[in-house]
């Protein structure tokens, strides 16, 4: 096997080669943070395709910088629209309470924030929303389990007490 062979060492030229202009597209288009996001999830995308890089690998890199970066805006998207909706829903309740919980779960990870609105919201058990977002029954059972504590941090409650129902199993 010859280094040009070598997955690492293909991917560790890649990066050496590529970091910089990817970085720089990302920083035309973004704020520093979610550009640095943009390019790990660029060259994540290119280690599992390591095999595919094609020739003119700066043009294959920026689409895949592309890629990441609409990935990022349409969660960022998804995520305020869920907020407004969570926003809309707690006014017609009115209570001081469910504004706080509307404002803690948009503090939440996308992940945590999807657990926890899968089994309370849309009443899925764990087993249909470990079936939805693609991983085992008790896998799901942990993230809710852990999105659940965090919640509860995040309105100062104590984490021994469910905040959200856990639905039928």
């Amino acid at each position: 096997m010859t280094a040009s062979d070598d997955p690492r060492h293909r991917f560790e030229e890649l990066w050496d080669t590529q970091h910089a202009a990817v970085l720089a597209y990302a920083l035309r288009r973004t704020d520093p943070d979610t550009a640095r996001d943009v390019v790990a999830e660029a060259f994540t995308a290119a280690w599992r395709r390591i095999d595919d890089v094609p020739e003119q690998a700066r043009l294959w890199m920026l689409g895949l910088a592309r890629g990441a970066l609409s990935n990022i805006r349409r969660a960022d998207r998804r995520r305020a629209a869920l907020a407004e909706q969570i926003a809309t829903t707690v006014a017609r309740d009115g209570s001081v309470e469910s504004l706080g919980l509307a404002e803690a779960i948009r503090d939440l990870s996308d992940r945590d924030a999807e657990a926890l609105l899968l089994v309370a919201w849309d009443g899925l058990s764990h087993a249909e929303a470990a079936r939805v977002v693609g991983c085992t029954t008790a896998t799901f059972t942990v993230r809710v389990h852990r999105a659940r504590r965090r919640l509860a941090a995040l309105l100062g409650r104590p984490t021994t007490t469910p905040v959200v129902p856990e639905g039928s199993e």
